[in-house]
């Protein structure tokens, strides 16, 4: 019983994974308003019966599709496992991701797992539009906010942050910088990561210390 019951778990988060790579599949060829749920569960390989056994509707799917990637962003791009430099090596990866974002018809790419053919700036309409998206998003970005928050009081501990900071604010601060950056290459905006990089660092090292950003 216990072995039959872990199997059909296993089967529906399976269909529903395969469900969201298909609808990311269908927004990178043909845009992020445009492909039909019919679309979504044939490339998925599934009916709209099975559809709707994970998500009420299309707003639903678009929910578990912002979701899936920005949590995978965030995951990657905010370090742990050195408390009092997670908050440095954040910065760091994020301004890396942003130098290494691919070109597309000369305009930067921004840094998010989205496919080629979903821009930010279209996600960003979407979840305006939508409360279920507004209201996804800013539980994941008030996640986000509260991750860089705790790494910005270890790094405070640790000396490495300036201790004169209020770390709620600084973890407010960072995300803005991130989603305008986002939105900033979006729309072909220029941009030197590396340069604002070493800013973000040189205003949160303690006075005297030193932040390494000669690239």
């Amino acid at each position: 019983m216990a072995e039959s019951t872990r199997r059909r778990r296993e089967a529906k988060q399976e269909t529903r994974e395969a469900l969201i790579a298909a609808a990311l599949a269908e927004f990178a060829e043909h845009g992020f308003d445009a492909p039909s749920l019919d679309a979504i569960c044939a490339r998925a390989g599934y009916t709209r019966g099975a559809f709707y056994v994970h998500f009420r509707d299309r707003s639903d799917l678009m929910v578990a599709v912002i979701e899936h990637a920005l949590t995978v962003f965030m995951d990657t791009i905010i370090a742990t496992g050195d408390a009092g430099h997670d908050l440095e090596r954040t910065i760091d990866r994020f301004a890396a991701a942003v130098a290494g974002a691919p070109s597309e018809g000369g305009k930067a790419r921004p840094a998010l797992p989205l496919p080629a053919g979903v821009s930010f700036a279209r996600v960003l309409d979407a979840v305006t539009r939508d409360p279920r998206l507004e209201a996804g998003f800013s539980t994941l970005l008030a996640g986000g906010a509260a991750r860089l928050a705790a790494a910005t009081r270890e790094g405070q501990s640790a000396g490495s942050v300036r201790d004169d900071a209020d770390a709620t604010q600084v973890a407010s601060l960072l995300v803005l910088v991130a989603l305008g950056v986002m939105v900033a290459l979006d729309v072909g905006l220029p941009l030197a990561p590396s340069a604002l990089r070493d800013t973000v660092l040189r205003l949160l090292a303690p006075p005297g210390r030193s932040t390494g950003d000669e690239d």
